[in-house]
């Protein structure tokens, strides 16, 4: 306790037991300067110790704009069942299918109040980053990038096997194509750059990559391009490569690899090749009408829709 917090205590106490002792509230209002409202509120708190005359908290016990019980229960109701998918998912949910009107922030303060959610870290701040000019339109750059696929989900006849799944990420809609091939070649890579462009309903012009061998030589000892390369320049898109160890300049893509994680090979288990393109195929249809906060829980679907109306 601070010396100015005891000097207030003992300054209370003083009026209080001048009051009781002569039993004349107005009197010991005007001799200590005291108002009468609040010497009455001390008064009625007053037990013969000082500790009984601290200041308690006046915050309200209810609010006019606090959650209603209902939405208490609809809140609670989703994130139990989507927790696993994070704020952004059962926010988008709620907005979307349930009509919930509140801010984001409004959500997770109740899920952080009532032990639902625990609070984030704070970062600690890093260098900043150079400004990334994102593409405009739709097709002006892709960014591809191959994950593997996670050996625990390879199960029975194909256990063991190793599997890649391909990307592509169109930077201004966030519309994805994806699929699962058994080898990471250069050829391979081109074979899904051409069933990209069958599946985008817009031209590719730019494509950006890491410097992984299936996709150039640049680092590899000798002047040929790789077929993927090759592939990229004839069909006249260009090929944008990013800096070596800087995988955060392919962070779109790397980030719905995340996703992808989460959503689908948590909870997922393949028996054959044809078995986990036909899973994947069905992720890929959900996660183009994902809302996502990117574009104000919008669906990449409906992102699209809106730029081939201006066109």
């Amino acid at each position: 306790m601070s010396k100015i917090v005891h000097y207030a205590l003992s300054y209370r106490q003083r009026v209080c037991d001048y009051a009781i002792k002569h039993n004349n509230k107005s009197e010991a209002a005007v001799q200590y300067g005291v108002s009468r409202p609040t010497l009455d509120r001390w008064l009625k708190r007053y037990d013969g110790s000082k500790n009984s005359l601290k200041d308690k908290s006046r915050r309200p016990h209810s609010h006019p704009n606090e959650h209603s019980a209902a939405e208490l229960e609809l809140i609670f109701g989703i994130w139990d069942k989507n927790k696993q998918f994070g704020l952004d998912y059962v926010y988008g949910k709620l907005k979307r299918k349930h009509e919930y009107k509140r801010s984001r922030t409004s959500l997770y303060r109740v899920l952080v109040r009532h032990g639902k959610y625990t609070k984030a870290k704070k970062k600690r701040k890093g260098r900043k980053p150079r400004e990334y000019i994102a593409a405009k339109l739709p097709g002006e750059k892709l960014q591809v990038d191959v994950k593997y696929v996670p050996m625990e989900c390879v199960v029975g006849k194909i256990a063991g096997q190793r599997l890649y799944q391909y990307t592509a990420i169109d930077e201004c809609t966030g519309l994805r194509y994806i699929d699962i091939f058994e080898d990471k070649t250069s050829e391979t890579a081109a074979k899904f750059i051409y069933q990209a462009r069958k599946y985008f309903p817009f031209e590719i012009m730019k494509i950006q990559t890491d410097n992984g061998t299936e996709f150039t030589n640049r680092f590899v000892n000798t002047k040929n391009l790789a077929y993927f390369e090759k592939y990229l320049k004839q069909e006249g898109i260009e090929h944008k490569l990013i800096r070596p160890g800087t995988p955060w300049h392919n962070g779109r893509v790397e980030r719905s690899h995340r996703t992808d994680q989460k959503f689908f090979y948590d909870l997922r288990t393949f028996y054959s090749i044809e078995d986990a393109k036909c899973q994947i195929k069905k992720h890929l249809r959900r996660y183009n009408n994902m809302p996502q906060r990117r574009y104000n829980y919008q669906t990449p679907m409906e992102v699209l829709e809106q730029y081939l109306w201006l066109i």
